[in-house]
């Protein structure tokens, strides 16, 4: 036990050390604490950026801005969005936490070039302390009106180095057509590719040369030849059309970039080589106009270069037809086929929340709401099993019990569960596939199932479980042989019941395996699966050790809680079950298991006279088991499925044929079943022909969430009434085959449930996606939502 504490203590310690920086006593310096720069300017407004570090605020209130030159007046500040707080000094206000980017707007009447900003701004600190007010001034460049003989698009080719985001910023501008040679020839400088010394900063349409042109109809293709030493920013990337009628621009196919630690930014992905993007068109038009930003640095002279901008009408007329090369290959850094989703709405989908919190708070803040995430999942079926399974555990020690010994054994269950859901999150998101949802196939199962069964009629006292011999005396020499073999069961079982038990798909976990797979970065994912795991395991710690302490002693009361968790046993393995069987059979077992019960609990044994109120109270519960256990085998002989309406039939899925498109009945939503990509876009085709929207729920026997999202969902008559008109269509992937795994791999989806929505042009609206299991009052909000909304 004692070297189990310590290998739990030594693991907590290493995952704690990054932390600790984080929580030390000392107080940053004001400048470290809330750090000042520019981030855009133009010829009339600049961007000011605080950078906040954490454990740090900054009122709204008291920034101020000035300026000392009376040829420049400021207009009025344009702040974000904040957070309110109640201080004890100022009551409710609004303040800032980790970054704030204010846009002032200024006119400039004279002819300066330069201008001093000064900035006021006060913050203070989560421990309690508040800074004096704070002032900086910052000195920004303001393009010349006329542009100066060494000047391109009115940009200056030089620059102050060593200073982030300071150089102006230049206007919008047709994309350039003077050659690298040419322009070089102009400056006085090598020409591209030639410049071997570092007399300063290049221009930046020669660090970065952009074009962008038509690769068919539906497909843009914008290219950026990056100069060595040079890189850009694939956040900063941005596409716009302008005064566009009828066309749209599809999700950009981004190509894979390069992790870098960042000082403004942090961990970002960047671009320093040649690359290419595409962007899907949906519509038709003669011509487009189309605007493209972007942004990015120079490790040569460690200056950034301002946000560049540039706008470029495109003749579409002449481009050839969309090509197969661009409608097949259209993958994005995850490696997830989007040829078929859009982006364009403002709307952002659960799993997307939780991949950009990985990729925009600093560690501390993504551990907490990712621990927070999995506490909310307690009671959902990615936990609830295991509250019986690690209860069995606990009171099948009998006696020897102690409330010590119950938190020592729920952790040992708890730390290789949450482990577990790290190391196979992080195989799952490098790899593009599920290993839970490998592992559930019959073999794995039918074993798993069998176990629950051995434990139950260890609890029932037909036999004791013990270690051979041997493998006790080497414990005991090694240490306590009781203790050691129960704590390794118990971290067994909290593997096994990650992998096996709850295969739950939910939002958090999504958005990490999202994040592991665009940016391979495998610790700050597989950390931030380990915290959701231990707080899915907080309330299983606290269970656990709450059931060491009021479970009887020994005794008739012990063997009367021992049988209880034995029936909860047989119940997990029917439950495990359900995933390979029909579903009959498993009415029919939980039946003969529901009957076995009652005849337990005496319910048609006779009361004597001496029989008191537990005794009757226990018989009533008998006999209301018994008769359930009786109407269930009486609904599976009338051919009936169902648990909650055992007497009454239920809606039955149909297989897609022809122009099969599902449907709602009296009894529930029908959908029609899809199978690959092919029988997919065959529905998709259906559903446009017919001007209707689609809906595709990816479906399997083995996940618990579809099940309840079927039972408690997909029957309410709000949302039969809200899909009455739309196409409702399945693809179960219960077999995870071949043509299951390239079906989710398509919309980048690790395991069911996922629900997909796609407007009358066939293009999903990946906004709208969900993830995981979601309530029927939140679902009819979502739907309704999306039908009123979305094209």
């Amino acid at each position: 036990m004692k070297k189990l504490l310590l290998l739990i203590s030594l693991f907590i310690s290493l995952i704690g050390s990054n932390i600790y920086a984080i929580a030390t006593d000392e107080l940053l310096k004001p400048d470290k604490a809330f750090q000042v720069f520019i981030t855009d300017s133009n010829a009339d407004s600049v961007t000011v950026t605080w950078k906040i570090a954490d454990g740090y605020y900054m009122y709204r209130k008291r920034f101020s801005f000035k300026s000392d030159n009376p040829a420049v007046t400021l207009g009025k500040p344009n702040f974000p969005k904040g957070d309110l707080k109640d201080d004890p000094s100022f009551g409710q206000v609004v303040i800032y936490r980790n970054r704030v980017s204010v846009n002032i707007p200024f006119k400039n009447t004279g002819s300066a070039s330069t201008i001093k900003l000064k900035t006021k701004s006060q913050g203070c600190a989560d421990l309690g302390v508040c800074y004096p007010p704070q002032k900086v001034a910052l000195d920004f460049d303001v393009p010349s009106t006329i542009a100066a003989p060494t000047a391109i698009n009115g940009n200056s080719n030089s620059a102050p180095a060593n200073e982030f985001s300071t150089l102006e910023s230049i206007e919008d501008s047709p994309t350039p057509t003077t050659k690298p040679s040419d322009l070089a020839a102009q400056l006085g400088i090598p020409a591209f590719g030639k410049n071997t010394n570092n007399s300063g900063p290049l221009p930046p349409d020669q660090a970065f040369a952009f074009d962008i042109s038509a690769m068919d109809k539906q497909t843009l293709n914008a290219r950026w030849q990056v100069t060595s030493g040079h890189y850009l920013y694939q956040k900063k990337i941005h596409f716009r059309l302008l005064d566009a009628q009828g066309v749209e621009l599809g999700e950009r196919v981004m190509p894979k970039g390069k992790l870098q630690k960042d000082p403004n930014y942090g961990d970002t992905i960047v671009y320093n080589k040649d690359f290419d993007i595409k962007i899907p068109l949906t519509g038709k038009a003669d011509s487009i106009t189309i605007k493209t930003s972007y942004q990015g640095c120079s490790k040569l002279t460690g200056i950034c270069y301002p946000p560049q901008n540039k706008t470029q009408t495109i003749n579409l007329a002449n481009a050839p037809e969309k090509s197969q090369a661009t409608s097949t290959n259209a993958t994005n850094i995850s490696g997830i086929d989007n040829s078929n989703s859009l982006k364009s709405d403002k709307k952002v989908s659960e799993q997307e929340v939780f991949t950009n919190i990985l990729k925009d708070n600093s560690l501390f803040t993504i551990l907490g709401l990712f621990f927070l995430a999995g506490l909310a999942l307690t009671f959902t079926p990615c936990v609830f099993p295991m509250i019986p399974i690690l209860s069995g555990i606990i009171s099948g020690q009998g006696s020897d019990i102690s409330k010590k010994k119950a938190f020592i054994l729920s952790l040992a269950y708890v730390i290789p569960m949450a482990l577990t859901y790290a190391i196979v999150g992080v195989l799952a998101g490098l790899s593009g596939e599920s290993l839970t949802a490998a592992l559930q196939i019959p073999w794995v199962i039918g074993l798993f199932a069998l176990l629950f069964v051995v434990l139950a009629f260890s609890m029932f006292g037909f036999y004791e479980l013990q270690m051979p011999a041997s493998i006790q005396n080497k414990l005991t020499r090694v240490s306590n042989q009781q203790e050691g073999g129960t704590f390794i069961g118990a971290a067994i079982m909290g593997i096994l019941s990650a992998l096996i038990v709850g295969p739950c798909v939910t939002a958090p976990l999504t958005g990490a395996l999202i994040f592991i797979a665009d940016t391979k970065d495998a610790f700050l994912g597989g950390l931030s699966l380990f915290m959701l795991g231990i707080g899915m395991g907080v309330p299983l710690l606290m269970i656990g050790t709450v059931a060491g302490e009021i479970l009887p002693k020994a005794g008739a009361w012990m063997d009367k809680v021992k049988a209880v968790f034995g029936v909860l046993m047989l119940g997990l393995a029917i439950w495990m079950l359900e995933r390979i069987l029909p579903v009959e059979i498993i009415i029919l077992l939980t039946a003969a298991l529901l009957i076995g019960s009652a005849i337990y609990m005496k319910a048609i044994d006779p009361l004597d006279t001496t029989a008191s109120g537990w005794d009757r109270l226990w018989k009533a519960f008998g006999i209301i088991i018994l008769v359930y256990g009786i109407i269930l085998m009486l609904g599976v002989a009338k051919g009936n499925s169902s648990f909650f309406t055992p007497l009454k039939n239920r809606a039955v899925i149909q297989q897609v044929t022809g122009s099969t498109t599902g449907g709602v009945t009296s009894e529930g939503l029908i959908f029609a079943r899809v199978k690959d990509i092919k029988s997919l876009d065959l529905a998709l085709e259906n559903a446009a022909a017919q001007n209707k929207k689609l809906m595709l729920d990816f479906y399997a026997d083995w996940c618990i969430s579809c099940k309840e999202m079927e039972h408690k969902v997909f029957s309410d008559p709000r949302v039969m009434k809200a899909l009455e008109n739309t196409v409702l269509v399945q693809a179960d992937v219960t077999k995870n085959d071949e043509q299951d795994k390239a079906l989710m791999k398509k919309f980048g989806l690790f395991g069911p449930p996922g629900i997909m929505f796609f407007g009358t042009n066939k293009q999903e609206h990946r906004s709208y996606r969900i993830v995981g299991e979601m309530s029927v009052d939140k679902f009819l909000a979502h739907v309704t939502e999306f039908l009123g909304k979305s094209k």
